[in-house]
């Protein structure tokens, strides 16, 4: 209620009070004056400011949480994406001994023991088509061995599209594509298992 209303009703009140004591001029003014004082009343009291009009931003799209990751990046060439080709921390590897992650160390060395050597696989595609994410799943594991890199011998990862060195096939395990290679037959141009027991990340080539 506010105070320009109670001095109002006040005053009202007081002019009940003096009509009062003339009980001849209180009988046709007493009823009126009532209902003014009871109207004013029920107005102070019903009466509020109008709600401001809603400033709540239209409802924003709705992310699905389930999307399956994106394990590397044949598709992705923008160069604003891609790290320098040095890279200072060396890759990380699961539990079960894969590397992951988005890896651009490209300096790596054999630590397979088979005198054989560690196969190194390529399919009929190009790497451009393997790279291309419109080639769908890839079974790496199942392609030829076209080369063999000896045990302790160093080569360097190719870097993806992306800028990274890892491509995962349709079982999700890792495998890097040999850009260069060390050894006596200086395998490259294709995929080896990107494993623990097989390879390890080095600081540099000798």
């Amino acid at each position: 209620m506010g105070q320009h209303q109670v001095m109002y009703l006040d005053y009202l009140w007081k002019t009940l009070t003096q009509l009062g004591n003339d009980r001849g001029r209180f009988k046709p003014l007493g009823l009126p004056i009532l209902l003014a004082i009871v109207t004013l009343s029920t107005l102070s009291c019903t009466t509020s400011p109008p709600s401001p009009p809603s400033t709540q931003s239209p409802q924003s799209p709705v992310v699905n949480p389930t999307s399956p990751p994106i394990q590397d990046d044949r598709g992705s060439d923008s160069p604003d994406e891609k790290p320098p080709i040095t890279s200072s921390v060396l890759p990380q590897t699961n539990a079960q001994g894969d590397y992951t992650g988005k890896s651009n160390h490209i300096n790596w060395r054999v630590v397979d023991p088979d005198p054989k050597g560690l196969n190194c696989r390529m399919g009929a595609q190009t790497i451009e088509q393997v790279w291309n994410p419109s080639a769908g799943p890839l079974n790496i594991g199942s392609w030829p061995a076209t080369g063999t890199l000896p045990p302790d011998s160093t080569f360097q990862a190719a870097l993806s599209p992306g800028g990274f060195i890892l491509t995962f096939d349709s079982n999700n395990q890792p495998w890097i594509f040999v850009e260069s290679s060390s050894g006596p037959e200086q395998t490259n141009n294709c995929f080896i298992r990107a494993n623990t027991n097989y390879i390890e990340p080095v600081t540099s080539t000798r």
